[in-house]
C-alpha cells in the first residue's frame, strides 16, 4: 500500500502544468506524424490491423490517466480526514469500563432530556427484572467466574487428570493466582501440578509464586533418582519452598540496603516481599498414584473418596489450615516466643494481626522493626507491626501430607469403585461451605453430569419453590442469612445442600456459583451487585479447582467420554493454534 506521503507526492505532480510533463496531444499528433512516413495501405489479401501503429500509441492511456487523477484526489482527502479522525482527542479521553460515557456534547434542551429517559441506565428497576437474575447466572461460569475446563481427550493429550477451575476476584486487581503443570518429577518423570496462590497486601507475592514455585520444586525433584525415599521427596519439596522464600526475601533486604531512596530496582526488589501469599501445592504422581500436598497458610485441599458401605463420598482433608485457631501452630509459636503469649488473639485466631501463621512474603512478621522503618521511609513501606519483639514469628515452611490416590473407572453396575476427585481453593470458598458440604456438592455433580440432569434452576411458571425469587414478593427475607444491627454484625451466609443447585457443566464454578447464595438467586444478584472495595467485605477472592482422578491422562491411551466441548490446547499458552478452547467456557 502507498504511504500517505507518496500519495500526496504523486497528486503534486499530476497537479502541475501539463507543460511540464509533456506535450499536448496535438503536438504529438503532429510530431509524430510528420517525422515518420504514411504506413504503406495494406494489399487486399492481407488482413488489415485495427490496432493503431506502435509510434500513435500513447505510453500513459488517458482515461488511466483521468482515472488515477480521481482516485488520487479522494485518497489526499480522505487520508487527511482518517488522521484527523484517528488524532481526535475524544480518542484518548481514558473510559474505566466498557459503558463509561465521559465525553458528552448536547446541542439543546431535548438532546439532554432523551438522554435522560433513554440512555441513563435505572440500576433498581433493572435488579427488579427477573429476566436479569437468569442473565446473570447464564454468563457468570465465563464473564465473572472465568471458568474453564478440561475435556478427557485434552486431559489424555497433556497427560494429567482432568481439571476444572475457575476464579472470582473480590479486590481489584484480584490477589489470587493458580498454576497447573506438567513438569519433571524424580528421575525425570512427568509429574502434575496444581497450585492456588492467596495473596493479601497486594497480588506481587502471589504472581510471583505463580511464576517461581513450580519450577523450583521440579528442579529439586528431578534431582532424585525415581527409587528415592518417600521422605526425601517431602524434603526437597520442603526446601524448595524454604529456600524460595529465603532468597527471595535476602534479595529484597540487600536492595533496600544498598540502593538509594524511591529507586525503582530496590522496590521491584520489595514487592514481593511487603505483599504476602498462601501457597497451596498439590504435586501428583501418576505412576505410583500418589498424591502429595503442601500448604502454606489457609488455602485447603480435600478429597473426595467413594465409600461403598454407605455408596456415598467421603471428605478426607488433604490440609490443615495454618492459622491461630490450629492448636499445633499455637504451641510450636509458644515454644518459639515464650515471654510472648499475646502474639496470637484467641478471638480472632489472628498473629499479630494476620489471619494466618505461615506465608510467602510479609516482611512485617519477618524483619526487625528497625528495618520496617527504613523501607517505609525509603521506600513507602507499611509500619511496622505493633506488639512485634522477636521476629521472625512467620515461615513458609510447608506441612505436607501423602496419599495414596484411587483411579479407575467403575464399570457399569459396579458401585464399589469410583475414582477420587480432589478440591483446591483459597479460603474465599472456605468461608462460605464446610469440606464436606463441598464434597456433597461435587458427588452430586457428578450424579447430575452422569445422568445428564444438570440443568437451569426452574422458573416460577413451572415451580413455586420458595427460594426462587419470582415465587415471592422482593422484600421476602432470603432464607439463612444472618446479622445483628446492634451488634454491628453484617449479612452472612452459609452453602448448605438445602441451597444447593447443580446448573454448571464446570465444577469449579458450580462450587463458587453455590459459595455464593446457590438456588437464592435473590441473595446471588445481591452479592453479585456489590462494588469494589466494599465487595471485600461480602466476600474475598476465590479461586477453585477441580481434580477428577480417573483413568484419563495417565499415558495408557485409554478411551474416555468427552466431558466438554472441543477446544484448542488451552493448557499450552506459549503453542500454536487458537488459544482458548475451553478456557472460559466453564458454564
Amino acid at each position: 500500500m502507498m504511504s500517505p506521503i507518496r500519495w500526496r507526492t504523486a497528486i503534486r505532480h499530476f497537479n502541475v502544468p501539463k507543460r511540464q510533463l509533456l506535450s499536448s496531444p496535438q503536438q504529438v499528433f503532429f510530431r509524430q506524424k510528420h517525422t515518420f512516413p504514411r504506413p504503406t495501405p495494406p494489399a487486399l489479401n492481407r488482413r488489415v490491423s485495427l490496432q493503431p501503429p506502435l509510434h500513435l500509441q500513447s505510453r500513459v492511456p488517458t482515461k488511466t490517466l483521468l482515472t488515477l487523477l480521481v482516485l488520487g484526489g479522494i485518497a489526499y482527502y480522505f487520508i487527511d480526514v482518517i488522521e484527523v479522525l484517528d488524532d481526535h482527542w475524544t480518542h484518548h479521553v481514558p473510559r474505566t469500563e466498557p459503558t463509561s460515557m465521559p465525553v458528552q456534547f448536547y446541542q439543546n434542551r431535548e438532546q439532554v432530556q432523551h438522554w435522560l429517559d433513554a440512555h441513563v441506565p435505572d440500576f433498581v428497576a433493572t435488579a427488579k427484572n427477573p429476566e436479569l437474575q437468569d442473565v446473570a447466572r447464564s454468563v457468570f461460569a465465563s464473564q465473572i467466574a472465568s471458568g474453564w475446563m478440561m475435556t478427557e481427550e485434552e486431559a489424555e493429550e497433556a497427560q494429567m487428570p482432568v481439571t476444572h477451575g475457575a476464579r472470582v476476584m473480590s479486590n481489584s486487581p484480584c490477589e489470587d493466582e493458580f498454576v497447573i503443570s506438567a513438569a519433571p518429577g524424580p528421575g525425570s518423570e512427568q509429574w502434575n501440578f496444581w497450585g492456588v496462590f492467596d495473596g493479601h497486601a497486594g497480588r506481587a507475592t502471589s504472581e510471583w509464586l505463580q511464576w517461581t514455585l513450580v519450577p523450583h520444586v521440579s528442579r529439586d525433584l528431578s534431582a532424585l533418582q525415581a527409587s528415592s525415599s518417600p521422605m526425601a521427596i517431602t524434603n526437597a519439596i520442603m526446601q524448595a519452598f524454604t529456600r524460595l522464600d529465603s532468597d527471595m526475601m535476602t534479595r529484597a533486604k540487600h536492595a533496600a540496603s544498598w540502593y538509594p531512596a524511591a529507586s525503582a530496582v530496590a522496590i521491584s526488589a520489595l514487592n514481593p516481599a511487603l505483599s504476602g501469599s498462601c501457597a497451596l501445592l498439590a504435586c501428583f504422581d501418576p505412576r505410583a498414584s500418589k498424591l502429595r500436598v503442601a500448604c502454606v497458610g489457609d488455602s485447603r485441599a480435600v478429597l473426595g473418596r467413594w465409600d461403598s458401605s454407605t455408596q456415598s463420598y467421603t471428605c478426607i482433608p488433604l490440609s490443615v489450615d495454618q492459622t491461630g485457631f490450629n492448636e499445633s501452630e499455637v504451641r510450636k509459636l509458644n515454644e518459639e516466643h515464650p515471654d510472648e503469649p499475646e502474639i496470637i488473639d484467641p478471638k480472632s485466631g489472628r498473629l499479630l494481626g494476620i489471619a494466618v501463621t505461615r506465608a510467602f512474603g510479609d516482611h512485617r512478621w519477618k524483619w526487625d522493626n528497625e528495618l520496617i522503618a527504613s523501607i517505609r521511609a525509603k521506600f513507602w513501606g507499611s509500619h511496622p507491626r505493633p506488639g512485634s519483639k522477636t521476629p521472625p514469628y512467620m515461615t513458609a515452611e510447608p506441612v505436607i501430607t501423602e496419599t495414596d490416590i484411587i483411579r479407575g473407572r467403575a464399570e457399569e453396575g459396579d458401585e464399589d469403585t469410583k475414582p477420587d476427585f480432589m478440591i483446591m481453593a483459597s479460603d474465599g470458598l472456605w468461608d462460605k461451605i464446610s469440606s464436606t458440604d463441598a464434597v456433597d456438592l461435587i458427588s452430586r455433580y457428578i450424579t447430575a453430569r452422569t445422568n445428564g440432569s444438570i440443568q437451569p434452576l426452574p422458573s416460577f411458571s413451572s415451580t413455586s419453590s420458595p427460594l426462587t425469587p419470582r415465587s415471592h414478593s422482593p422484600t421476602t427475607p432470603y432464607p439463612g442469612l444472618t446479622y445483628n444491627i446492634a451488634e454491628d454484625q453484617p449479612v452472612g451466609w452459609r452453602a448448605e445442600p438445602q441451597y444447593f443447585a447443580i446448573e454448571d457443566e464446570n465444577a469449579a464454578v458450580c462450587l463458587i456459583k453455590n459459595a455464593l447464595g446457590g438456588s437464592r438467586k435473590g441473595l446471588f444478584m445481591g452479592v453479585l451487585s456489590v462494588e469494589a472495595p466494599r465487595r471485600r467485605a461480602v466476600y474475598d477472592d476465590t479461586t477453585v479447582i477441580v481434580v477428577f482422578f480417573n483413568q484419563v491422562g495417565d499415558g495408557k491411551g485409554k478411551d474416555g467420554v468427552k466431558t466438554g466441548a472441543k477446544g484448542g490446547r488451552w493448557w499450552k499458552f506459549w503453542g500454536g493454534g487458537e488459544v482458548g478452547g475451553s478456557f472460559g467456557k466453564g458454564g
